[in-house]
Formats: structure tokens, C-alpha cells, sequence
């Protein structure tokens, strides 16, 4: 039994473990992930809207998420329904007694329902944990020094401020695995006095089941965990098992299926339909994310190479936490205890550990470690088993005097990983950065080229054999200004094919205060020369502006410098329902004398006269690190889109 010190010990550590949670909640941003908006998307659809649709919920600023399907016209998180009606009816409550609302309190009510699902529960989780440490005869050194690991160098410590299923499955396994200790300690200590009745209390098989069945409903491969410990269970108890275990454990799966049943119409999760049309879509010329997924989400890495880093690369469970190094001779001595009530847990370890990571090597189309996350997380819920066999390993040891160096130099990269990603797991870990940062690793996707060197901020001229009366476009800054460029047809400067083109000004009244007339040669331009190369010709309205002016005009800042590609983005337009599919590009220069730097960024699109949807020019102090004025203009309309 613990003594005194210990159990002072335990409750410090506890409390100390707690002050940290806090700290990082109260820090914390929500909503910071697509993965965790997509179950705040249905906590919130559901108690505003009472439907697991989200159509409503995405449209809200910040709250938009890639990690949704598109099913019978509406969309709907691919995350479970359970976990999230269960959150539902928690928000509910919350906004009934206190008036509080995701929509207008959203950092105060995910920090209370996080405190309730997280915190509390992993608490009383380590609690526990400990517990089943004492009932496996650990001795007290071993027992604190493996609480201190569980508590503060694994890979679980991150997600505890942020919605996610992997902490909850961890901890329902943990109270699973409680509940089934206390069974195989009665069974052994029954067997030690030749008794006959029947081993464990009514209430441990009913939690057993009931949290066994919940880890599974959290983490889907944990069905196997499920299974295995029914199995088990069956030995200790054949009668008890089927009458207690197995209605409890009907309860939460009843919940998953009946829940995924009202949100999908099937008993299959949205989950399990990944590459098919559901996560494969267009929707108003936008197509879906997981159509074309960039970056670490493209599976791009050979087997090889991705059992590699699972295990010792940049999201390698080893790399990460080479504490868990102490589990490979945990398990060879653990296995070896012939009476030991952790015998059978080690034995689970082993089974589930192997085949969860054959289960996921397996599919290849989902090699992206988790997407950006700090860890490999779909392994995280098998923590508490391989924390089961560092315990023996520390008990093997405890008497070596290496053993504590070994400890330390093993904990401190593992408590880096842990606490390093204070504020979110939803970034990429240090090590991805570190070798990122060397060359040796780039999941970056290609941009787009350009066809030619652009110089210009608009990429395109009309190519009609005659004047095109309906090429035309106006543009619009906020404040009732409008510049206006039309064609004024083709025609011939010394034997060079060449286009007019006239550029209105207009003030907020619609008074015309400017207009140009700029001669531009063809092939050049299509060709990606220089403006200094294909401005022929030009006139101007307005007396003092020279040929420098209008160079200054066709660049977008005060310099010629061509632009760089960028990434795809889809705006939409009141002009109509699908969104534009617009190219990024920027470039910029820097102004020795004024020591500012002038950015022009453009947003490019083939089908608009002139290939342009918005241009925004930036400027910024350098010498304060100061944005000084920043000005947008953006398409108001057309004359046609092609």
C-alpha cells in the first residue's frame, strides 16, 4: 500500500499538472484547427440549429473547415456524431444557465466545456492510472517516477487544450484498464486462497465495459481493444461478462450508431467514406479539399520511408518521445511474469501497438501522418499500455545507479515535444522543422508557372481581330473610385502588331478626372518583356504625367520588377454564384532613400478581360516595421467572362 509521502507526493503532482492545463487554456485560441472546428461546427449546428448539417456554420468567419463531406446536398463534419452530441448537450446547458454562446463567447464557453472534457476527466484518469500501478505491486519509486512520465512527457499533453478524440479515447482506456485490473486482482488473489467464487465486483465489469466500448466509439481501430478485452474477460468470467459487460458497452455503441444513423442515414461514419464523391466535390466552382490535398496531407512518401518517420522521423513515436524506448525492455520482462496481473495488459500492448501500426501502413492513401499535428496522433490512445511496460522497466533497473541519467537524458527531448506546442498540436513538430529547415525533407506542393515573365499587374490583352466592345472591366477601391480599362482594337506601329488600350479614372461622384491611351506591343507583352519594351505609344489627359507615369501605372509600383507565382485561392463575386478561381502573385521593391517597401499583390484570373480580380498595393516603414498605407482595388464588373 502507498505511504503517506506518496500519496502527498501524488496529490502535488496532480496539482501542479492541473496549474499547467490551466495555463495553457486560459492562452489558448479556439477554433484554431479545421480538425477540431469541424466537431465545434456540430455542437453548434446542433443546439442553434438542431441539425447535424453545418451549411449555416461554415459560412460564419473562422469557422470554415476542409474536414467536411458533402452528403445529399448538405454538408456535415466527417467526425463522428457521438463525441459531438454529447458536447451538444454539455453547450446547451451552458447557454441556458449562463447565457453564454458559441457565437458571441466562444473563447469562454470552449475553455469551460475543454475544463469538463479534458482536464477533469485526465485527472482522475492519472488518478486511476496510478492505481493500477499499486495493484500491480510496482514498488513506490517506480510508481511515481512512471505517474511523472504519464503526466508530463507524452505526446497526449498537447491536445488536452483543444477538441479532439485522442485524449478522450486515452483516458476511456485508461478507466477501461482500471476496471479490468481490479477484476484480474481479485481472480489472482482469489486463486492464492483457493476460492471459488466468482473473481471482481458487478460495478468493474459494467465500467469496464461501458469505457471499453466508449475508447472504441473515440477511436475506431480500438474496436480490436474492444474485442480483446471481451475476450479476456470471458475467461476470468463467463457469466458476468455477458450479463454486465456487454450491456454496458451497448449503451455507448448504441449511442455511436444510433447518432451516425440520424446524421448520415447509414450505419456507416462519414469517416469511412473518405476518396469517394462525399470528400471528392465541387460546390459553387470550388472544388473540395481533400480533391487536391496540399502539402503533408499528399500521400507522397514510399511505405519505407513513411515507416520510417512514424517511428524515428519527423513524426516518429521514438523521435518524439524516446522515453518510450524504456517500453521495448519493458515488454521482453513483462511478458516473462508468469503470475502478474499486468501480464495481460502487456500482452494487449504488444497485439494492439503491432496492429495499429499494420492497420495504418496498410493505407496508403491516408499516409500523411495525421496531417499538421505534433504527433502521430492516431497511435496516442495506446499511450497508457506503453507506459504499463516502461513501469517494469523501471522496476527492472531501480536499483542501477545508470538508470536515473537514462531517464533524464531520455525525458528532456520527450517533455520538449510535449510542452514545446503550448499554445496548439496543430502545427508541425520540431523535428518536421528542423529537418524542413535543412533541405532534407519538402511535402511543399509546386505553384502554378506562369506561361511568360509577368511584368505587369494585369497578365492578359485581348486577342479579337477587331475592336471587342464588350472587353471591358471596372474596378472599384471601397470608396466610390473607379478605374475603368476597355479595348480600342488593334492596330500597326511601325509594322509591329500592337492594342489600344484606354484606362478611365473616375472620383466618387462619376466624374471622369483622368484617361490614357496606351499603345502596347503585342508580341512583347505575350512574350513577358519588359513595360519599357512594349509601351509603343501613349497619351494623357492628364499634362504633367510622362512616360515614367505610365511604366509606374502598367508595374503597379515604382519599379519593374516581375512578379512571382502563388497559390490558387476562390473568391466569389455578387456578380454570380460560382467562385472565381484565382492565381496569386506579388512582387516588390524597396525604396533606399525612404527606406519603405511597396508590395503589389494580384489576384489573377483567365477568364476576366485583362486576367485580373484584384490588385492591392502595401506599403511598409521598414525602419518601424510599420504598415503605412495599404491600398485595394477590386473587379465590380465586366463586360463578359469567358
Amino acid at each position: 500500500m502507498p505511504t503517506r509521502n506518496e500519496k502527498i507526493a501524488v496529490w502535488l503532482l496532480l496539482a501542479l499538472l492541473a496549474g499547467l492545463f490551466l495555463a495553457k487554456l486560459s492562452t489558448s485560441e479556439p477554433l484554431r484547427s479545421a480538425n477540431d472546428r469541424s466537431r465545434w461546427c456540430t455542437v453548434r449546428s446542433l443546439v442553434d440549429d438542431g441539425t447535424y448539417q453545418i451549411d449555416k456554420v461554415i459560412k460564419i468567419r473562422g469557422w470554415d473547415t476542409i474536414d467536411k463531406v458533402r452528403h445529399e446536398d448538405h454538408f456535415y463534419s466527417t467526425k463522428p456524431p457521438l463525441f459531438p452530441t454529447m458536447l451538444a448537450g454539455m453547450y446547451w446547458t451552458i447557454e441556458k444557465t449562463t447565457g453564454l454562446t458559441l457565437a458571441k463567447d466562444t473563447k469562454a464557453v470552449t475553455r469551460i466545456i475543454l475544463f469538463v472534457v479534458n482536464i477533469i476527466p485526465f485527472l482522475i484518469a492519472m488518478y486511476c492510472f496510478w492505481g493500477i500501478l499499486i495493484a500491480a505491486r510496482f514498488s513506490a519509486f517506480t510508481r511515481l517516477i512512471t505517474l511523472g512520465i504519464a503526466a508530463f512527457a507524452t505526446m497526449l499533453m498537447p491536445y488536452i487544450t483543444v477538441l479532439n478524440n485522442h485524449t478522450v479515447g486515452a483516458i476511456s482506456l485508461v478507466f477501461a484498464l482500471y476496471a479490468a485490473v481490479k477484476i484480474f486482482e481479485a481472480s489472482q488473489k482469489q486463486s492464492e486462497t483457493k476460492k471459488r467464487s466468482v473473481s471482481g465486483k458487478n460495478g468493474t465489469f459494467i465500467l469496464c465495459g461501458f469505457f471499453a466500448a466508449l475508447t472504441c466509439c473515440n477511436e475506431l481501430p480500438a474496436a480490436l481493444f474492444g474485442l480483446a478485452i471481451f475476450l479476456v474477460l470471458l475467461r476470468f468470467d463467463f457469466k458476468r461478462t455477458w450479463l454486465l459487460f456487454v450491456p454496458a458497452a451497448l449503451i455507448p455503441l448504441a449511442g455511436f450508431f444510433i447518432t451516425n444513423y440520424i446524421a448520415t442515414g447509414g450505419w456507416k461514419p462519414f469517416y469511412m467514406f473518405y476518396g469517394t464523391e462525399k470528400y471528392v466535390y465541387e460546390y459553387l466552382g470550388v472544388p473540395s479539399y481533400w480533391s487536391d490535398p496540399r502539402g503533408v496531407d499528399k500521400a507522397r512518401d514510399s511505405v519505407p520511408t513513411y515507416i520510417f518517420h512514424c517511428l524515428i522521423g519527423h513524426h516518429g513515436v521514438f523521435s518524439l518521445s524516446p522515453i518510450l524506448l524504456l517500453m521495448i525492455p519493458g515488454y521482453l520482462y513483462g511478458l516473462r511474469k508468469k503470475e502478474s496481473v499486468m501480464r495481460i495488459i502487456h500482452f494487449l500492448g504488444i497485439l494492439l501497438t503491432v496492429a495499429i501500426f499494420a492497420f495504418y501502413w496498410k493505407r496508403t492513401e491516408n499516409y500523411n501522418y495525421g496531417g499538421v499535428s505534433v504527433a502521430l496522433r492516431w497511435v496516442l490512445w495506446l499511450t497508457p499500455f506503453w507506459l504499463f511496460a516502461i513501469a517494469e522497466t523501471i522496476e527492472k533497473f531501480c536499483n542501477r545507479r545508470w538508470l536515473p541519467v537514462v531517464i533524464i537524458l531520455l525525458g528532456i527531448p520527450s517533455l520538449y515535444s510535449a510542452w514545446g506546442p503550448w499554445q496548439t498540436p496543430w502545427q508541425q513538430p520540431w523535428i518536421y522543422n528542423a529537418m524542413q529547415s535543412q533541405g532534407w525533407i519538402n511535402y511543399s506542393d509546386p505553384v502554378q508557372q506562369f506561361e511568360h515573365p509577368l511584368h505587369t499587374w494585369f497578365n492578359k490583352l485581348p486577342d479579337s481581330p477587331d475592336k471587342d466592345g464588350k472587353y471591358w472591366i471596372e474596378f472599384t477601391d471601397g470608396t466610390s473610385k473607379t478605374l475603368r480599362m476597355e479595348d480600342a482594337g488593334p492596330t500597326e506601329v511601325d509594322g509591329k502588331q500592337a492594342r489600344i488600350i484606354l484606362i478611365e479614372h473616375y472620383n466618387e461622384t462619376g466624374q471622369e478626372t483622368r484617361k490614357q491611351r496606351l499603345i502596347l506591343d503585342v508580341n512583347k507583352f505575350n512574350t513577358g518583356k519588359k513595360a519599357s519594351e512594349f509601351l509603343l505609344d501613349w497619351t494623357d489627359t492628364a499634362p504633367e504625367k510622362r512616360r515614367d507615369d505610365q511604366l509606374i501605372f502598367l508595374h503597379g509600383l515604382p519599379g519593374d520588377r516581375n512578379f512571382r507565382e502563388g497559390r490558387i485561392r476562390y473568391l466569389f463575386h455578387p456578380s454570380r454564384k460560382n467562385a472565381f478561381k484565382c492565381q496569386l502573385a506579388a512582387t516588390r521593391i524597396v525604396e533606399k532613400e525612404t527606406n519603405r517597401e511597396i508590395r503589389c499583390d494580384l489576384w489573377l484570373n483567365k477568364g476576366l478581360p485583362f486576367g485580373v480580380y484584384r490588385k492591392q498595393i502595401s506599403v511598409t516603414n521598414l525602419n518601424e516595421r510599420l504598415l503605412t498605407g495599404r491600398k485595394t482595388i477590386t473587379f465590380s464588373r465586366c463586360g463578359k467572362i469567358e
